[in-house]
């Protein structure tokens, strides 16, 4: 122990709130630093500085005037202090501050035992840099390892002058090297209104993971009456973590859902559960399962499995899952082992589907896929220089009621890719294999029919480039044209397993076979044009504008379909046209447009306008229209409308139904320390027409636990663009 000291050079100790987590507003500036004696002693020895000192033959001390006590980077001051040497402990009053890189304490008195490190303090202030947060406490106990005990506590995150919240217990314990906070005998406050109770609670106090209650949500819906959720976080190890929600709905009865989330050097994944022992409206057990899964098994092998199976096929409709939508008609589920390399690729495959619109008769149920296996070749610059392509399936179909079989696809390519000048011509020719073996045949019909097609290409297409002389812009054109002849061959006595012919757009119009998959391949004679242009920034590369037109020329008759099709005589597909414009930094616009040359009237059109300034600030507009079937308009947006309070809201309606599809309003004020928000919404839950109005509210208490929450991953889905 050193006796009275006055130190010439103090040294600086620069302390830092970096590993706090980070609230916005709510982040402390970096306190200032606090000037320690040098005493040229080790981390574990004490040196104390006093303006009087008196020491006594028993090895006793009494310290006054101005007294500092130095142990490493920990510093205890007050106006007089006493050493008690067969204790080891330092007694100190008057105006006492502790100070450590972490943590600023100040009490009406104070000890320091020598000998265990520790130190206590009676009728404190404190603040924590490191969570960050501040309180008081009749008692505050401060362990060498970091730990902190303290009694009959008031507790906030909320800076100095606001207390917003607070958390009072009768114990309070900070472990700031595990992030952990625990409370015993807590009481919640909110603007000085107790709400919750809770005998023990355990919070994280960095942005570590720690098990504990999140946030709660309370809403009400017409389907489900009032709505409370419950969620917990379980830290279960590194590997693995889980959480847990207790959700009551007044009109529906107690429902628990789960997701598990596991990462192993096997693959990771997430695994959910919901289940409602008895729905008190249709009295009957309703649940949900569902399993995604990968596994890297090395650099080329690779297996998923994505499942999901309700109990019912009104579930989403009326529980409002957050895995699914009321939209949905069925739910996949897929294994997959996947191989690729370079030259070669394949896929096993084993898919089955879940319909969950009892609209959909039993003929019309999609096909189970037991297995297929897929194998695809690709050698670019093989023997002669030319690309060599090879694409082979073998699928097994099965089916309720409908034919079922196996289905074996082969397809060799060659192609001759050639330069002139800077024009790239790809000549190809292909040969299309289908064969069958059925089951459940009609009478008369055969059970392994084929189709034997070839396929002749050549595709044309370059890049023309020039500066602008106004401000430095690249200008592109990009022409391209897309020959390709396909005979006809009557395929009438083909199943349909899993083929479609989708709408026209930029895509399929430079595709060779009209149709998606393999049971029919368009005959064709026809000529694909389309070209783009973009402008680009010369210096970054960011691109302000590009537009694309397209069109098809036919030269035959298209007279391959899929059942209950038309053949068609039309000289010339519809017109396409694709426009895209940055014409400001926070301004966007996008426009599809299709033009049917023969009804002289659009067929489809697409307009999108998006303004986003930053992730809570933005806007979007968009229209829809396709033919007699569809014409929508819907407008979303997130704006902050002061320093604190935020809008969200979404319309989309329906001019062709005169009616709104979705509607929701939302508000948030958000201070530095707590946030509420609150959604008021009205849309669609079943392909009947039928809606359901609800309502949620949530108060986060910024410091407890996850600052996120289901809302905010609705939103996302909600509003174009929003974080």
């Amino acid at each position: 122990m050193a006796g009275t000291v006055t130190a010439e050079e103090p040294a600086t100790v620069k302390v830092s709130n970096g590993d706090a987590p980070n609230w916005g507003e709510c982040r402390v500036p970096d306190p200032p630093p606090f000037a320690l004696p040098d005493t040229n002693l080790p981390d574990d020895e004490l040196a104390v500085f006093s303006g009087r000192a008196e020491l006594k033959l028993d090895g006793n001390a009494s310290f006054s005037d101005d007294i500092s006590l130095v142990s490493g980077n920990r510093l205890l001051t007050a106006k007089g202090a006493s050493y008690d040497r067969e204790s080891g402990v330092f007694s100190v009053t008057g105006e006492v501050e502790f100070r450590d890189p972490q943590t600023r304490i100040t009490a009406n008195r104070g000890e320091f035992n020598q000998h265990s490190q520790e130190l206590r303090f009676d009728e404190t202030e404190f603040q924590l840099w490191s969570v960050p947060a501040r309180g008081k406490s009749k008692y505050i106990k401060t362990e060498r390892n970091g730990k902190l005990r303290l009694n009959t506590v008031s507790y906030t995150s909320c800076p100095e002058g606001n207390n917003g919240w607070l958390l009072k217990a009768s114990k309070i314990r900070i472990d700031r090297s595990r992030g952990i906070g625990t409370a015993k005998n807590a009481r919640l406050e909110f603007k000085g209104v107790p709400f919750l109770y809770l005998p023990y609670i355990s919070y994280p106090v960095t942005n570590q993971r720690k098990s504990g209650w999140l946030i709660p949500k309370i809403g009400s819906s017409q389907q489900r009456g009032l709505d409370v959720e419950f969620p917990y976080y379980w830290n279960i190890a590194p590997q693995y973590d889980a959480t847990l929600t207790p959700r009551y709905m007044s009109k529906r009865g107690i429902q628990l859902n789960t997701e598990f989330r596991y990462l192993k050097e096997y693959g990771d994944g997430v695994i959910s559960g919901e289940i409602l022992p008895n729905d008190d409206v249709t009295n009957q057990h309703r649940a949900l399962v569902a399993w995604q899964h990968t596994t890297n098994f090395s650099s080329n092998w690779r297996g998923q499995i994505d499942a999901i199976h309700v109990s019912d096929s009104a579930y989403f409709e009326e529980l409002s899952s957050g895995l699914g939508n009321t939209s949905q008609t069925h739910l996949q589920r897929r294994a997959d082992l996947e191989f690729f390399n370079d030259n070669w690729s394949a896929l096993l495959r084993f898919e089955d589907y879940q319909t969950i619109d009892d609209a959909i008769t039993v003929a019309d149920l999609p096909y189970t896929t037991l297995p297929k296996l897929a194998v695809r070749g690709f050698k670019p610059n093989g023997w002669l220089g030319l690309k060599y392509t090879l694409d082979t399936e073998i699928s097994y179909f099965d089916h309720e009621t409908r034919e079922t079989g196996l289905r074996t696809h082969i397809q060799p390519e060659i192609a001759a890719p050639r330069q002139w000048h800077s024009i790239q011509i790809e000549p190809a020719v292909a040969f299309d294999y289908t064969a069958y073996q059925l089951n459940d045949t009609a009478p008369g019909a055969t059970d392994n029919p084929s189709r034997a097609v070839p396929i002749y290409s050549i595709d044309a297409h370059t890049v023309f480039e020039r500066l602008t002389t106004k401000r430095g812009w690249l200008q592109t054109l990009e022409p391209q044209l897309l020959y390709t002849y396909i005979p006809f061959h009557d395929q009438t006595d083909l199943p349909v397993f899993d083929t479609i012919e989708p709408d026209l757009n930029v895509v399929q119009l430079f595709r060779k076979n009209r149709f998606v998959g393999y049971d029919r391949l368009g005959d064709t004679n026809q000529l694909s044009m389309g070209i783009t242009t973009r402008l680009i920034d010369a210096d970054d590369g960011d691109e302000f504008m590009n537009a694309t037109i397209g069109q098809i020329l036919y030269f035959n008759s298209l007279d391959v379909t899929l059942p209950d099709g038309l053949s068609s005589d039309s000289n010339s597909s519809d017109y396409l046209f694709e426009f895209g414009l940055k014409f400001h930094e926070n301004w966007r616009m996008r426009l599809g447009y299709q033009y049917n040359t023969h009804s002289k009237k659009s067929k489809k059109t697409e307009l999108r306008l998006n303004y986003r300034a930053s992730d809570l600030k933005l806007a979007n507009v968009s229209y829809r229209f396709r033919g007699n079937t569809l014409e929508e308009i819907d407008v979303s947006a997130a704006w902050p409308i002061s320093e604190h309070w935020r809008l969200v809201g979404r319309y989309d309606h329906s001019i062709l139904d005169k009616k709104a599809l979705e509607r929701f309003v939302g508000f948030e004020y958000d201070t530095c320390c707590w946030s509420i928000r609150g959604i008021w919404q009205r849309n669609l839950t079943n392909r009947a027409g039928e809606s359901d109005t609800s309502f949620s509210v949530q108060l986060l208490l910024k410091g407890l636990g996850n600052n996120t929450s289901a809302a905010d991953h609705w939103l996302d889905r909600g509003i174009l663009d929003y974080y």
